[in-house]
C-alpha cells in the first residue's frame, strides 16, 4: 500500500511538472510570436532624404484626381477596383507622372479640325487631344504605380466607358482640356523606413498673394526599384488625412 502511494505521488509530480513545461513553452510561442509581428522602423532625417522622394510625391500629388470616388486615395492592391483609374492620371494634359524620368516616349499633342483621333472624340473640342504610345503608358502604370495587367484591363474598359480615354491600334487617345499652375509646394513632415517600403507624411501649401498658406497633410509609401540598372521611386499607396 505504501508502495502503491509513492507511485502516485511521483506521477502526479511528473504530470504537474509536464503541465509547467508545456505553459511555458506556450508562453514562449506567445512572446516569440509577439515579437516577430513587430515592425521595426529606423526613423529618417527628412532634410537627408533622397531629392527625387519629393519630385516624385509633388507630381503625383498636383495632378492625380479620382473621379469614382470622394476619398482622395490610391492603393496599388485595389488599383482596378473601379474607384480609381491611376491610367486616366497618367494620360492626364499634365499627367500624375514625369514621363521625361523614364525610358519611354513624351505624349505628342495634336491640334487638327482634319486629322481627328479614330473615334473622333475631339471633334467637339476643336479637334486638340493627345496621343500616348501605349506600351510606354502601361509601362509606367506597371512598374511605377504598381499595376497589373488586369487592372489595365480593368481601367481601359472603365476610361472608354466613361469617355476618359481609350486605347486604338496600340496609343491611347485623350481629348485635351486645360491645364493651370497649381503654385503648390510640398514639405515632409516625416519619414521612416522597414527597409524595404518607405512611409513618408507630408503637407501642401499653397502661395497666394496673401502668403504662404497651408492646405492639406498627406501619407504615401513608397518604394524604390531598379529597372535596367537605374532607380525609380515607385508608389504602393496614398491618402489624404
Amino acid at each position: 500500500m505504501k508502495h502503491n502511494r509513492h507511485l502516485i505521488l511521483r506521477f502526479a509530480a511528473a504530470a504537474l511538472c509536464a503541465v509547467m513545461m508545456l505553459s511555458a513553452a506556450a508562453c514562449g510561442d506567445n512572446t516569440s510570436e509577439e515579437v516577430s509581428s513587430e515592425e521595426p522602423f529606423t526613423q529618417l532625417k527628412v532634410d537627408e532624404l533622397d531629392e527625387g522622394i519629393s519630385e516624385f510625391l509633388g507630381r503625383f500629388t498636383d495632378w492625380y484626381y479620382v473621379e469614382e470616388s470622394e476619398s482622395l486615395s490610391y492603393d496599388s492592391r485595389k488599383a482596378g477596383d473601379g474607384t480609381t483609374n491611376i491610367l486616366y492620371c497618367i494620360l492626364g494634359d499634365a499627367g500624375c507622372a514625369d514621363w521625361t524620368k523614364y525610358p519611354v516616349s513624351e505624349p505628342k499633342d495634336v491640334y487638327s479640325t482634319k486629322k481627328l483621333d479614330p473615334k473622333k472624340w475631339a471633334k467637339e473640342s476643336g479637334g486638340a487631344y493627345k496621343v500616348f504610345e501605349g506600351k510606354d503608358a502601361d509601362w509606367i502604370a506597371i512598374n511605377i504605380f504598381n499595376v497589373t495587367e488586369e487592372d489595365l484591363d480593368a481601367m481601359r474598359q472603365q476610361g472608354e466607358t466613361n469617355k476618359w480615354f481609350y486605347l486604338k491600334d496600340g496609343k491611347y487617345y485623350k481629348v485635351i482640356g486645360g491645364v493651370g499652375d497649381p503654385l503648390t509646394d510640398y514639405v515632409i513632415d516625416s519619414a521612416k523606413t522597414d527597409g524595404s517600403v518607405y512611409y513618408i507624411g507630408y503637407s501642401c501649401y499653397f502661395d497666394t498673394p496673401e502668403g504662404r498658406e497651408f492646405s492639406a497633410s498627406y501619407t504615401a509609401e513608397i518604394q524604390q526599384k531598379t529597372i535596367d540598372g537605374e532607380n525609380y521611386w515607385t508608389l504602393l499607396k496614398f491618402e489624404q488625412e
